[in-house]
């Protein structure tokens, strides 16, 4: 068996198993707390997100876009459906998909900063919260699906893929904060990743 195909059965198996499991009562799946038999790799995202390249960003009946917080609840729930959930995640949560240790960033600026709120990329601490009493992770831990839809098509260009070590170590988040935490990505940095999924700071291909 390739590599290729026994990445694909595993996502398959886990795919499944949470389509099984977010048809039950209860409360969304994707707010449950974290099952590590049912976390999908980084490599496994990229390849269940990559038909989102290219997707355009929501807009009123006006052809405006939506504000940052319903456009971001909107991609939330279309990387969600990617994993096989079938209602929405919480909004506000950190992070956006609990069930899988996600926070997902949707950026259609011009110029790229990225908001991490109150919590460091970088930062060791555990987050709390009753969700977390069982798998202690820490905010290092998470793992981000940062997607760029620039201006003027505002399509997403660019994936990236990475948990917060990654992300502070790849390109260096300050350790203080004004209201937030924050990101700046470089406009040349994007243009020449245009079209890419980058995984733990490479250029991603299966």
């Amino acid at each position: 068996m390739t590599r290729a195909s026994t990445i694909i059965k595993a996502i398959r198996a886990k795919r499944d198993r949470i389509h099984s499991l977010d048809l039950g009562d209860g409360d969304p799946l994707a707010n449950a707390p974290a099952d590590p038999s049912l976390l999908f790799t980084l490599e496994e995202i990229a390849i269940l997100v990559k038909p989102l390249m290219g997707v355009d960003a929501p807009r009123d009946e006006g052809g405006r876009l939506l504000e940052v917080r319903p456009k971001g609840h909107w991609f939330e729930f279309e990387v969600a459906k990617k994993f096989g959930y079938h209602y929405p995640p919480g909004a506000g949560l950190f992070p956006d998909l609990r069930h899988q240790l996600l926070e997902v960033k949707h950026h259609t600026g011009k110029s790229v900063t990225i908001d991490f709120g109150h919590h460091h990329p970088g930062s060791e601490e555990v987050i709390e919260g009753r969700w977390n009493e069982k798998v202690q992770a820490r905010v290092c831990d998470i793992r981000y699906l940062i997607a760029l839809a620039p201006p003027p098509s505002h399509k997403v260009s660019v994936i990236v893929l990475a948990t917060g070590t990654e992300i502070n170590s790849i390109f260096g988040v300050s350790p203080t904060k004004t209201i937030k935490y924050q990101l700046g990505i470089s406009n040349q940095w994007r243009e020449a990743y245009a079209g890419q999924i980058l995984v733990s700071g490479q250029v991603f291909s299966l």
